[in-house]
């Protein structure tokens, strides 16, 4: 399925976005919201946007806890209450919570309802909304039920990123870090150089990542192959954020865990493949400036690697399946390190504070 012409963002973006309301306004639209984007997001949406006036909107807590199928149930239930059919409309808008949970209850609810995303963070501009993966997590584990299922439309606005923390903003720049990563030293020179949180969230380099997951993503929807490439940072990163929430009174949000995984899968990456040291330290010297180092311990490895064993991407549990790169813009997938490698990688993050250990 081509869905490389779905991403729209500026004054076409919002006359994109009208003609589409306007188009389901007869056969219903529902609009998916957290607290925060029922404040913030919402009212400048329905200013921009006629035929909105008879909209459902449907409001769910935007925390990672809430990412289970209860809360899909709770949205179900509440279309149906709507009157919703099939040719109706969602409108997610919201960060990665809210693309993740309403694209998965849209693409279910009788079969498959239309749905577009408008991502709110930059987390969700460049990753979560992008690519057509939905799911829910289970048991604290990462995504484990869900389906491949595009939107009709993805809509970046980048004037919603201004209602955002800095440390929202800083979980989305670990994306776009993986995104230049994989893409090449253009982009991954652009993003280590900037110096400060404000000059992230600009919308040319945005664009420019979320151009890299589409291009990938066009070529291989269903991640039977090079969209596999996606997952550098994922299988560590997934399990910390994991480990986080289970642990952690203020959880680390889903960037500040994969900027954990890219720093430790690059180590991996250049012991396995021979990526080049200097690649390594750049990477660990941006990471230590917009990112403060988390407390993990030594006794944490095994439950980390636990979670691993969970990652949805391992065929056996015995084999951990992780994607590295072998230098800036050289990615590959299908890499098995081994536990020591694994928990080398661990032990190297955790001594950072310390500084480099050569």
């Amino acid at each position: 399925m081509n869905i490389s012409h779905t991403l729209y963002s500026g004054a076409q973006g919002w006359d994109k976005l009208q003609d589409i309301i306007l188009e389901y306004s007869k056969s219903g639209i529902y609009i998916l919201v957290d607290e925060n984007t029922n404040k913030f997001c919402l009212p400048d949406l329905q200013h921009k946007c006629r035929g909105l006036e008879n909209a459902l909107v449907i409001e769910v807590p935007g925390s990672e806890s809430n990412k289970t199928i209860a809360s899909i149930e709770k949205i179900w239930l509440q279309l149906v209450d709507g009157s919703a059919v099939r040719n109706s409309l969602m409108i997610c808008l919201g960060g990665g919570v809210i693309t993740d949970i309403g694209g998965f209850a849209a693409s279910t609810f009788k079969r498959g309802m239309n749905f577009v995303h408008i991502p709110t963070t930059l987390l969700a501009m460049v990753d979560a909304a992008l690519g057509g993966k939905t799911g829910v997590n289970l048991n604290a584990i990462k995504n484990q039920v869900g389906v491949f299922a595009p939107p009709q439309a993805v809509f970046i606005f980048s004037e919603f990123l201004s209602t955002l923390p800095t440390r929202q903003i800083l979980s989305g720049y670990a994306e776009m870090l993986k995104h230049a990563m994989i893409d090449g030293e253009t982009l991954f020179g652009r993003l280590i150089d900037l110096s400060a949180p404000e000059q992230i969230s600009n919308e040319k380099d945005i664009l420019e990542s979320a151009a890299v997951k589409m291009k990938i993503v066009t070529e291989d929807l269903d991640e039977k192959g090079i969209r596999k490439v996606l997952n550098l940072g994922h299988t560590i990163g997934h399990a910390v954020e994991a480990y986080s929430q289970k642990n952690d009174p203020d959880p680390l949000l889903h960037g500040e865990a994969i900027a954990i995984g890219l720093v430790c899968e690059a180590f991996i990456s250049m012991h396995m493949l021979g990526m080049p040291e200097n690649d390594l330290k750049r990477l660990v010297s941006q990471v230590a400036r917009f990112y403060p180092h988390y407390r993990l311990k030594s006794k944490s490895s095994e439950e980390l690697l636990t979670y691993m064993t969970h990652d949805k991407k391992n065929a056996s549990v015995s084999k951990l399946n992780f994607s590295l790169i072998r230098s800036i813009g050289q990615p590959v997938y299908d890499q098995y390190p081994g536990e020591k490698l694994i928990l080398e990688s661990l032990h190297f993050y955790m001594n950072l504070d310390a500084g480099f250990p050569w």
